[in-house]
């Protein structure tokens, strides 16, 4: 297998082609009948039984609501107003759900993506995610959101879906024992 690198990269780098066993190919451009597309799904949804397991779980909705993509240049005020609704609605659904403390929990945040997204990367909503967690601090099922206490918040791709926007739920999974309130 050769691996493609650029000459500013080469330049850069100086024997960096020698060591990857790569040569300085050119680009062809393809047309739309050049290549067949795969029949393989562009991502790989989350198993959601095979990761959990028999785990103590909580699953959260958040609404249809427009979240915050890392990859978005948007004005500050815009992006402090998306966190404060995604952290309140994640404040409210977790008091619905009536989640109890928890000492040790993962949150995996599963990002469903809109029907005609082909491709896409579930971490570009990792600061939806952490509003989301500091909403179910501010609820009181995390007594801080520190590492000691919140073990990762991990991305997944979900199933795609109709809407208007991208959603994303939570999957808050119970690694420690309860603590009494």
């Amino acid at each position: 297998m050769a691996f493609r690198i650029s000459a500013k990269q080469a330049a850069r780098y100086p024997g960096l082609r020698a060591r990857l066993g790569a040569e300085r190919t050119p680009r062809t451009t393809r047309t739309h009948s050049a290549a067949p597309r795969s029949s393989s799904p562009s991502y790989v949804q989350w198993d959601a039984h095979g990761e959990v397991g028999g785990a103590r779980h909580w699953v959260i909705d958040l609404p249809d609501m427009e979240l915050i993509n890392a990859n978005d240049r948007g004005h500050w005020s815009r992006r402090q107003r998306l966190t404060a609704s995604i952290r309140e609605a994640a404040s409210a659904l977790a008091r619905a759900e009536r989640i109890p403390r928890l000492t040790r929990a993962r949150v995996v945040y599963v990002v469903k993506p809109k029907a005609r997204t082909r491709v896409f990367d579930p971490s570009n909503w990792s600061l939806s995610a952490k509003a989301a967690v500091d909403g179910l601090q501010d609820a009181g099922v995390f007594e801080d959101d520190n590492a000691a206490v919140v073990t990762g918040v991990d991305p997944r791709a979900g199933e795609r879906q109709d809407g208007a926007h991208i959603r994303m739920s939570l999957v808050i999974i119970d690694q420690g024992r309860r603590e009494e309130q």
